[in-house]
């Protein structure tokens, strides 16, 4: 991993300036050698050429080595100073790499910590998420049985209103029966006043004058004298009929009351039949006592009336106590 970052620190070493010489790369044996090889050749052609300038060219030579002695030194400085540097770069480089293999280890176990929190709390989310959802499940279950409940309450509820409903239009029926009874027993009544009215117009017309009952008052007198002065037993005898006009007194009277009796019971027979549960309640037994309603009669219409007041319960029968003197026979009405 670190062969091109060491090949790149070499090669920066190499080419960077020291002390205003320029380094080069590669330092050989031949490069050397080169230089010597060249300046032997040359001292032979020198020799060759004159023995004259000799001590010329040794000097020239010696000149020649000992600069290459001093070249050969300073490479030699250069090569040493490069190994320092290059000992130091790999100092530099081994503590870079390990700070940096720790760095990549502890942002590796970071990484790991981190996504094993990550996970963790994932799975917490997840595992919260799952209660919240069978909590709210558990809820809408409960809603659901509590709204079939209710359903099946209201389904019940609506059966017993549309039995009711039933239950009081047959009431009603039952009650138009009655009502057309009792008017039919009013025009009856009304049919029987009439005549007795008509016989009783009759009788006033054949009732004895004034002056005819003047003289039987007077013979009576009479005789009651008689009877004072000769008293005798007197023979048995029935009572004597009573009087046209007591007889007129009292058949007017009798009509009068039953006159009363009737409008009276007009009045509250209409006003039970057009009134609320609650008025006709109050009315029970006023339409009781002038019907001549028994006992169980009375408690039927109170039974009837209340089951129409209320919204549930059992709808009273008659059970055969409706007498039929409603529909047909005649009432004592004094």
């Amino acid at each position: 991993m670190f062969a091109k970052l060491k090949k790149k620190i070499a090669e920066e070493a190499a080419t960077a300036p020291r002390g205003g010489v320029r380094i080069p790369r590669t330092i050989s044996k031949e490069s050397i050698t080169s230089v010597g090889a060249d300046s032997g050749d040359d001292f032979a052609s020198d020799g060759s050429s004159s023995r004259d300038d000799l001590p010329a060219q040794l000097l020239r030579r010696n000149d020649q080595i000992r600069k290459l002695e001093a070249k050969l030194s300073d490479y030699a400085e250069q090569l040493r100073i490069m190994q320092k540097t290059k000992d130091k770069l790999e100092i530099a480089l081994e503590k870079h790499q390990d700070s940096s293999i720790k760095k990549l280890q502890e942002q590796n176990e970071s990484h790991q910590a981190n996504r094993a929190k990550m996970a963790e709390g994932m799975a917490l989310a997840l595992e919260k998420k799952d209660q919240e959802w069978m909590e709210k499940m558990a809820d809408v279950e409960k809603e659901k049985a509590a709204l079939s409940a209710r359903l099946e309450e209201m389904m019940e509820q609506s059966l017993a209103l549309f039995q009711k409903r039933d239950d009081l239009d047959e009431l009603e029926g039952f009650q138009q029966q009655e009502l057309a009874k009792v008017k039919h027993m009013l025009l009856r009544k009304e049919e029987q006043l009439s005549q007795r009215e008509r016989e009783l117009q009759q009788k006033e017309k054949l009732k004895p004058e004034p002056e005819a009952e003047g003289k039987e008052k007077l013979q009576e007198s009479r005789a009651e004298k008689q009877e004072r002065l000769c008293p005798e037993p007197p023979p048995a005898s029935a009572p004597s009929p009573p009087t046209s006009n007591t007889m007129v007194t009292n058949t007017s009277d009798l009509n009068d009351s039953r006159e009363i009796n009737f409008e009276y019971l007009k009045h509250v027979v209409l006003k039970f039949m057009s009134s609320r549960e609650a008025e006709a309640y109050q009315l029970i037994r006023a339409v009781s006592v002038l019907l001549n309603f028994t006992r169980e009669e009375e408690d039927m219409l109170k039974q009837t009336l209340e089951y129409k007041m209320s919204w549930f319960g059992s709808k009273p029968s008659p059970k055969g106590i409706i007498r039929p003197s409603i529909s047909g026979t005649s009432t004592n009405w004094s």
